[in-house]
């Protein structure tokens, strides 16, 4: 749905005119940011007890941006919602919280759907740690209860 707004509202301004690019340099860092790696992995737990329903993974790419993804085993069924979380230690955004659902991100897992991930965050500061969160939701009629979290070990 987030892309669809996206769209419609770039149609739009093309359609007056006003169209926002991104800058040569910005697109040429993107496309020479490689290497995607996985820098801390956790199971998604229910009750902190196997089996495993996913994966949250802390991920790093060569140009120092960093971001939490999850990957759940089987799609979602109805009335279920999982989000990964980029948690920041250190640093001028110390306790930052960022999740699939943030601006730049790939929106929650929703019934029918596997994976999300975050906005990416650039940092370069060693003093600066991360930690990917996973939380899966169920919505028994009252409204979404989280029934599972499970979090990466913290590291850069």
């Amino acid at each position: 749905m987030k892309t669809l707004g996206i769209l419609l509202s770039t149609a739009g301004l093309a359609g007056v005119g006003v169209l926002a690019l991104a800058t040569p340099a910005q697109a040429a860092e993107a496309a020479s940011c490689s290497g995607a790696t996985s820098i801390s992995s956790n199971r998604i737990l229910r009750d902190h007890k196997p089996p495993g329903f996913g994966t949250v993974r802390l991920v790093r790419d060569s140009c120092s941006q960093y971001w939490a993804e999850i990957t759940m085993i089987s799609r979602l069924p109805k009335n279920a919602k999982a989000n990964a979380y980029l948690v920041q230690y250190g640093g001028a955004n110390a306790g930052r919280t960022l999740s699939c659902d943030s601006g730049g991100g790939t929106d929650a897992v929703i019934a029918g759907q596997r994976t999300c991930r975050t906005p990416k965050v650039k940092s370069t500061d060693r003093r600066v740690t991360f930690v990917a969160v996973a939380r899966e939701f169920h919505n028994y009629g009252g409204g979404y209860e989280e029934i599972s979290e499970n979090a990466t070990s913290r590291t850069r």
